[in-house]
């Protein structure tokens, strides 16, 4: 196992403009709305804005993906705000981010790399920052400029971390190479972590699941929290949570689920990071319900709703059940933004997990949904197997219980998936 060094780059910029580009495709409502979201971001990362600015393109420029002569209007802008980065809203090629560093003498970072900032910013486990480490030296390997030089620390430690120049070998062969062989010691790392994870939901494989997805800061954790008395981080931040949390919740008519909190998604979610949190996002895929929580109070509640939908296709997971949540309907000023919502989403069920609104709801619907999913039986246990009532009390729903000399008889309602564990006492179904 590698040792893991801070993910963190040493010198992170402090001020910066940021750069939205109007592709043709793309209204100026949607522009700005990115951009904001940009800033958002950045302020999360702990980077100044000091500008901001937009640039209509009907296709990117192929050399600096902004027109030469936006190139040329920043040159003045950078020295006089004294900002020592440029962040754009889309992502860049790796010539087009050496172009730009070379013509503005000034870091340059894409929306992936900035995301990989905030991303290693929050990686507080060993897990987390081994997902973090391998998606930066995948973003690293093409592009491998002087702002990436910070990479030596990421994933192993000891002297030896990279070998002498051998005859004719280039600096940046060599870095390539190092990059290459730090890539398989984190694949490697995190397989040992997937079989981790692989041995504990195999554990827990009778339990019914249930996964908290949702656009980042649509406030999952807050609700993860009310519902299970945890104390998860929970802040008005972007990406608070990277680690997927799960615990036992109790549902009324002793029904036991669990639930499990996970990272954010996020519009133009970087596919490193997608394929860097698979240990983590297979909680998703694991799930018997998907619990989709929306910030109904966001203007931009339905490109979110969108922007979830397609990493859920990425992940392969959109056949699992959904149910949708509205969550902070505290912070709506009027009810026609709720309204406008639910006529196209009539099942969605609103709440607010901060104060606590809807909350009783959502755990009666839960307990129903669940209660649907089970057989109807009749049993007759002998006052021997104590384990098959647990089992009935602990997993299903106990309608009728009638005591006789040697045995008891019980009606009642089980999860087909325990149906196996008592099925030699069955009488009728």
């Amino acid at each position: 196992m590698p040792e893991l060094y801070d993910t963190r780059a040493p010198n992170p910029p402090s001020r910066a403009i940021l750069i939205g580009i109007k592709l043709r495709d793309n209204s100026m409502h949607e522009t700005e709305e990115s951009l904001q979201e940009l800033q958002q971001l950045a302020e999360t990362a702990g980077i100044e804005v000091v500008c901001e600015t937009i640039q209509p393109r009907n296709a990117p420029n192929p050399t600096y993906f902004i027109g030469e002569g936006k190139v040329e209007e920043l040159k003045p802008l950078v020295e006089e705000l004294d900002a020592d980065a440029i962040i754009f809203d889309e992502e860049l090629s790796p010539a087009q981010n050496r172009n730009l560093e070379k013509a503005l003498d000034v870091a340059t970072i894409d929306r992936t790399g900035l995301i990989l900032q905030v991303f290693a910013q929050r990686a507080l486990t060993k897990e987390a920052r081994l997902q973090v480490a391998l998606a930066q030296l995948e973003y690293a390997l093409p592009r491998l400029t002087r702002m990436w030089t910070h990479l030596s620390r990421l994933a192993t430690g000891g002297g030896g971390g990279r070998h002498l120049r051998g005859p004719g070998e280039t600096q940046l062969e060599m870095d390539r190479r190092w990059v290459r062989r730090n890539i398989a010691h984190v694949r490697k790392a995190l397989d040992a972590v997937e079989k981790q994870r692989h041995v504990q939901r195999r554990r827990r494989s009778e339990k019914v699941k249930v996964s908290l997805v949702g656009y980042t800061n649509a406030g999952k954790s807050t609700l993860f929290n009310v519902l299970t008395g945890e104390t998860v981080l929970a802040e008005d931040k972007l990406f608070a949570t990277l680690d997927s949390t799960t615990r036992k919740l109790d549902l009324p008519q002793k029904q036991q689920i669990l639930l499990s909190d996970t990272v954010g998604f996020i519009k133009k979610l970087p596919h490193q990071l997608v394929a860097a949190f698979k240990a983590t996002l297979e909680e998703v895929l694991e799930a018997d319900l998907l619990l989709h929580v929306i910030d109904v109070s966001h203007p931009e509640a339905e490109a979110q709703i969108a922007a979830v939908n397609v990493v859920l296709g990425e992940l392969e997971a959109t056949d699992i059940p959904m149910f949708m949540v509205f969550n902070k309907i505290d912070r709506l000023k009027s009810d026609e933004e709720l309204h406008i919502l639910q006529c196209q989403y009539p099942d969605a069920l609103p709440i607010s997990a901060q104060r606590g609104d809807g909350i009783p709801t959502l755990i009666d619907a839960l307990a129903q949904r669940f209660a649907e999913r089970g057989t109807d039986i009749s049993l007759c246990i002998p006052y021997t197997e104590g384990k098959a009532l647990d089992l009935l009390h602990k997993h299903g729903i106990v309608l009728d219980t009638e005591y006789a000399v040697e045995a008891v008889h019980v009606k009642a309602r089980l999860p087909n998936r325990y149906l196996k564990s008592v099925e030699q006492f069955l009488v009728s179904s």
